[in-house]
């Protein structure tokens, strides 16, 4: 086990469709199982208001656990990825496609659980760069963050496989290489 928590990170609209619920709900169950963890909610407040939120987060007593830290920007954004060991994002956005911010957790070496949602399982292999869970599945949620909190190298090694396909894959440089090899077989 860590001699820390595990911080884990959520970073995006404070939405009932990004997953707000279903990752407080998780970390009810992660508590429940003894999990030493914090998980951090970064984001501009939406469907889901600070009252809200912080009413849900009451009632599930999960104040020692889960901090809100509403809207962040630039270097301040980066500061949370720094700190993070994992990055969730238990999306099931209607208009989810490829979601920019798991390249930003990549980016930062996270280990990275999301859902099967948009092109979310070609950024993510599922067992090498993080998880897949399903939709809505806080048990499920629960039991892969459980994983990375209880095997901290496992963590480790899927957050520097991120950082591999960051690098072979999302870079401004291969972008460039791939667009112009796109163009000359055109």
């Amino acid at each position: 086990m860590n001699e820390r928590p595990t911080n884990l990170l959520f970073l995006s609209n404070m939405m009932e469709e990004k997953g707000v619920w279903t990752l407080l709900s998780a970390c009810s169950l992660l508590r429940d199982r003894g999990c030493s963890f914090q998980c951090h909610f970064v984001g501009r407040w939406s469907d889901i208001s600070e009252t809200m939120f912080n009413s849900r987060t009451t009632n599930l007593r999960l104040h020692d656990h889960v901090m809100a830290h509403g809207p962040v920007y630039g270097s301040k954004r980066t500061a949370y990825f720094s700190r993070a060991d994992v990055f969730v994002l238990p999306t099931y956005y209607h208009n989810e496609c490829f979601p920019l911010v798991l390249i930003e957790a990549m980016q930062h070496g996270l280990a990275c659980v999301s859902t099967y949602e948009g092109a979310i399982p070609e950024m993510i292999d599922d067992g090498r760069t993080g998880f897949l869970v399903e939709r809505r599945n806080p048990s499920m949620l629960a039991d892969k963050l459980q994983v990375l909190i209880e095997k901290p190298e496992l963590c480790r090694r899927m957050g520097l496989n991120g950082n591999l396909k960051y690098k072979e894959n999302y870079t401004i440089e291969q972008f460039e290489q791939t667009f112009i090899g796109i163009l000359d077989s055109i």
